[in-house]
């Protein structure tokens, strides 16, 4: 049986690094937007490289901090996503509690990803070597970066596209309904745990196409369903019922998330003239 969600599913809100990353490699974004994107995440970064020797991790020096990691990876996403669909170069990878599914079958891969609770990984299609990045928040000021090679990665589990990801976020919130309404109307009467909704919005790079921002906007909105029902335990429907409605939540918004990218990252290998 898996664990009961946490008290919090909230991804750290550099999940949304793979949409700078990709529009950086193929879509015209100035370097320097990338780096300040980055750079302001935390007020400190430390960098670990760990894992097989593959191209990119020799030229990453930890003591540079993750700003110091960037331009490799960028060089790696311009140089796989030549011939290759997006979703086979750049994937955001993500899991919730007892659900692997969405992760290629690299046991360290699946661990740091446990860990993190999220990550991106970099794949060159010709030679399967691959970089995983996962990022940990130990204190509010610090991030932890991990860089992991690969040597032989498959491609990872291929999202559905963003118009199937907004029907299964509409159709998993219809579900939920009544514990929404429940939780909501506790909400409006005040309360010591009252939650930000504000802090789920996604900081997101320009340019992006319209169908991948309603989806941003919609993943956001959902996101802050969850968290307003994972602060108020004893509110809404009994708890038997409640954990499996709040489990679909969580994995049909990360699910989005995935689709995001990997549409986003079409749309920027399209505008970068690849096929």
């Amino acid at each position: 049986m898996s664990r009961p969600l946490a008290t919090s599913t909230a991804l750290s809100p550099a999940w949304a690094l793979p949409l700078y990353l990709l529009r950086t490699a193929w879509a015209g974004q100035p370097f320097d937007d990338l780096i300040t994107y980055v750079s302001g995440l935390a007020q400190s970064h430390l960098v670990e490289v760990v894992g097989e020797p593959v191209p990119g991790t020799g030229d990453v020096d930890p003591g540079a901090g993750a700003v110091g990691l960037l331009p490799s990876v960028v060089r790696l996403l311009r140089e796989a996503g030549a011939d290759h669909p997006a979703a086979e170069v750049l994937s955001l990878l993500t899991t919730t509690p007892g659900d692997s599914a969405s992760l290629p079958p690299v046991p360290a891969v699946r661990a740091d990803v446990a860990e993190a609770g999220w990550g991106v990984l970099i794949r060159d299609p010709r030679s399967r070597a691959a970089l995983c990045l996962t990022v940990v928040r130990p204190h509010a000021d610090v991030l932890r970066w991990r860089v992991r090679g690969v040597a032989d990665c498959p491609v990872a589990p291929q999202p559905a596209g963003p118009a199937e990801a907004l029907y299964d976020l509409g159709t998993a919130v219809v579900e939920a309904a009544e514990l929404i309404e429940r939780t909501a109307e506790s909400a409006a009467g005040g309360g010591a745990e009252m939650v930000d909704v504000h802090s789920t919005v996604t900081r997101v790079p320009a340019g992006l196409p319209s169908r991948v921002l309603q989806l941003i906007d919609r993943i956001d909105r959902v996101e802050a369903i969850t968290s307003l029902a994972l602060a108020r335990p004893g509110i809404g429907v009994d708890p038997a019922t409640r954990e499996p409605i709040l489990r679909r939540l969580v994995a049909v918004k990360d699910a989005a998330r995935r689709s995001a990218v990997a549409a986003a990252g079409d749309d920027a290998l399209s505008r970068s003239g690849h096929p």
